[in-house]
């Protein structure tokens, strides 16, 4: 049995949040550029004040109110919560990027589709599925993060762009979703314990069909389907000899990887996959020349050794994209058909 809703702000005899005008409501629907124009410069200071303040009032009095409703992914209660406190949900169009952060959190799939969709209990305005939490990451990279398939499939249904990268102080500056999928799906407890650098590129992909495996890839592959540059991607986990990441975004991949990836007139048509063996010979030839030249002037200290080390990354790097390039298919068919994890 569900609890009771929140009650409304204000006293019992008050109308409707929804059908009260309110400073905040012309607040929102005013634009501040207006009173800049007329001569009042410190518009923008007092709006942002204002703006913090709605802000502040949603942390302290509708969050304490909203965890536990999205706990329970509980669609009558949200629209009650919302009915009651819209008033301090958001500003103009969208409500508070941090709701759409909570409820994603949660996995809140029912509250979700009402909030990016947008209900007469939020009075107009929607959830932003591109819109960033003060934090600096979107929904998507929080859904990344949980790997909810079925979030992610709703997020990037509404519009969610899968190449928005985390910026600010508080996160590592930079990360597309997929970063987060791929590098969270790296450190499965599996993936720890039994594979190394040094250890066969055959045993990493084996480890990687395991059932426990499949929730992950299937994350992964999802946004990697929307995301640009897959190739410059995988290259960048070659060049840092991140071997399990490149491992999991080659297998998460490589449908696409098999299509063309340039279609200019005049260009190699080259898939993608011929594209990074390409890289790695480069890099591999270029490297070899290094050592020989090395040699022929006596010049065997740790400068060779690294030269030496860096060439057998990029051939383990190469026999990973030779298999998954000649076996991907057969692997992800293996996949998607030995998907129950046997309990223990």
């Amino acid at each position: 049995m569900e609890t009771p809703s929140a009650p409304a702000p204000g006293d019992g005899n008050s109308a409707p949040a929804s059908s009260r005008v309110t400073f905040e409501d012309m607040l929102r629907s005013c634009d501040q550029s207006y009173y800049q124009m007329l001569g009042f410069p410190d518009a923008a200071s007092y709006f942002e004040a204002k703006e913090r303040n709605l802000l502040a009032q949603y942390s302290r009095q509708v969050f304490p109110l909203l965890w536990p409703i999205l706990e329970k992914d509980s669609l009558t209660r949200f629209n009650r919560l919302c009915q009651g406190w819209s008033r301090l949900m958001g500003l103009r169009g969208f409500i508070y990027p941090e709701i759409l952060s909570s409820i994603v959190a949660n996995n809140a799939l029912r509250c979700a589709r009402v909030a990016l969709q947008g209900s007469s209990p939020l009075r107009g305005r929607r959830a932003d599925p591109n819109g960033l939490h003060p934090y600096g990451y979107t929904a998507l990279h929080l859904a990344a993060e949980t790997f909810s398939v079925e979030m992610v499939k709703l997020l990037l249904r509404h519009g969610a762009s899968a190449n928005h990268r985390t910026e600010g102080d508080y996160v590592i500056e930079g990360l597309l979703p997929l970063h987060v999928a791929v590098e969270n799906a790296s450190m499965h407890k599996y993936l720890e314990d039994n594979w190394a650098d040094g250890h066969s590129p055959n045993n990493l992909i084996s480890l990687l069909c395991l059932p426990e495996m499949k929730m992950y890839l299937d994350t992964t592959r999802l946004i990697a389907q929307h995301t640009h540059n897959i190739v410059d991607e995988l290259w960048d986990y070659i060049d840092k000899k991140k071997f399990v990441q490149l491992a999991i975004l080659l297998l998460a991949s490589q449908k696409q990887l098999h299509g063309p990836i340039n279609r200019s007139r005049g260009k190699a048509n080259l898939n993608g996959f011929e594209s990074i063996r390409r890289r790695t010979y480069e890099a591999i030839s270029g490297l070899h020349l290094q050592m020989i030249a090395m040699v022929n002037e006596g010049k065997n200290g740790s400068a060779l050794k690294k030269l030496k080390e860096k060439k057998e990354a990029l051939l383990t790097a190469d026999a990973l994209v030779g298999i998954i390039d000649k076996a991907g298919q057969d692997l992800e068919d293996y996949i998607q058909t030995n998907s129950e994890v046997v309990p223990k």
